[in-house]
């Protein structure tokens, strides 16, 4: 049986030690491939294979028989923790304002060359990168299937690649699907977690969740205005990706008792805080393609107050484990009614439709074709 290329992510390690759900995505799709016996050749950033074996151990999963069907390679950027470029301090006077977006094409030129290196060892490339569209041409030259996951939204422009390659989709959500459905499209597999990884709180805190990239369209501000209509402290916790938006819109409400911003947090920090919320708030202003954090906080009991954009309107059962609202003030109401949803049921809901198990076969029923 040749392998697959499995494609993870030139920017971080997959999984990351912190945040970063692409690459959590990859690592799950690794470990769920190697316990059908498939193997795996694995391209992620720097710090993979260390974070990847612990992560097993943390699962108190069976580690040999798992890696012993997968190649690690480790191309790009990345530490152990996170995902490098956001740690480059760059003399922003002595280069160019694309160095980053430059370092990234870099390392995909690398993956390029192992597709070509490697072309025998392998039956198909899964990818999760972004930048996809450079790695297509080069696939159907080597005549190898190409399979992408769709982490982020697809665009006109992208969709005209895919089409004229009938590159084979898998899309994250019933809208990404609904919205190009002449698009060569394989299935709808939804991202997975191990739900016994995160520990349900049946007994949660007084304090409102938010964890996500802050910017403009993940839209903390909404949150920060629901917290304080319905008086109830605010954790926010992400990767601050737009420094106006961050300087303007949140950090004057940061004062450290009602509005706490957190670093991007480990694992074990991750799941406390999820656990003893009482409710996770996500007023997202975009489309927004799946939302990790929305089921991992399910999986640990915490109902989800959202805002109805994109695969957040599928995954929230309005009424049953959480709420779908359109404004600060309808949050705040629900977040004073947040006690009426079932925590159990909230984990309950997430372990049939998106545990590990579930979706692992998933992938294996859709990409079996493909494994020679």
């Amino acid at each position: 049986m040749k392998s697959i290329l499995l494609l993870g992510s030139v920017a971080s390690p997959a999984p990351p030690k912190k945040q970063g759900g692409t690459e959590r995505v990859a690592y799950y799709q690794a470990k769920l491939l190697a316990a059908q016996g498939v193997p795996i050749l694995f391209v992620a950033g720097k710090g993979t294979i260390q974070n990847f074996s612990e992560e097993l151990a943390h699962e108190k999963a069976d580690i040999d028989a798992l890696l012993k069907h997968i190649e690690f390679i480790e191309i790009g950027g990345g530490t152990q923790f996170g995902n490098a470029a956001d740690a480059i301090e760059l003399d922003k006077s002595k280069i160019e304002a694309s160095r980053k977006m430059r370092l990234e094409m870099t390392y995909l030129a690398q993956v390029q060359q192992l597709m070509i290196d490697r072309k025998d060892d392998y039956s198909f490339i899964l990818n999760n990168m972004r930048g996809e569209a450079v790695l297509i041409p080069l696939a159907a030259m080597l005549q190898k299937p190409f399979v992408n996951v769709m982490h982020l939204n697809i665009f006109e422009e992208l969709a005209e690649t895919f089409a004229h390659y009938n590159t084979h989709i898998i899309t994250i959500g019933k809208h990404q699907a609904d919205a190009y459905p002449h698009l060569n499209h394989l299935a709808t597999i939804p991202n997975p977690i191990d739900v016994d990884s995160f520990t349900f709180g049946d007994s949660p805190g007084n304090y409102a969740l938010m964890l996500s990239t802050i910017a403009y369209h993940k839209n903390q501000k909404d949150a920060i205005l629901a917290a304080q209509k319905a008086h109830i402290p605010l954790i926010l916790s992400g990767k601050v990706r737009d420094e106006d938006y961050f300087k303007k819109e949140i950090e004057p409400h940061i004062d450290g008792v009602n509005v706490l911003l957190k670093k991007e947090l480990d694992f074990v920090t991750k799941a406390r805080l999820y656990s003893e919320a009482s409710v996770f708030l996500f007023p997202i202003e975009w489309e927004e393609p799946f939302g990790l954090v929305v089921i991992e906080a399910l999986a640990s009991g915490t109902p989800v107050i959202a805002y109805p954009h994109g695969e957040v309107a599928e995954i929230v059962k309005d009424g049953k484990t959480g709420f779908l609202v359109n404004s600060p003030e309808e949050m705040a109401e629900k977040i004073q009614q947040i006690d009426s949803i079932d925590r159990a049921f909230c984990r309950q809901d997430v372990m049939e439709r998106f545990d590990e198990d579930v979706v692992g076969k998933l992938y294996y029923k859709h990409l079996q074709k493909f494994i020679l």
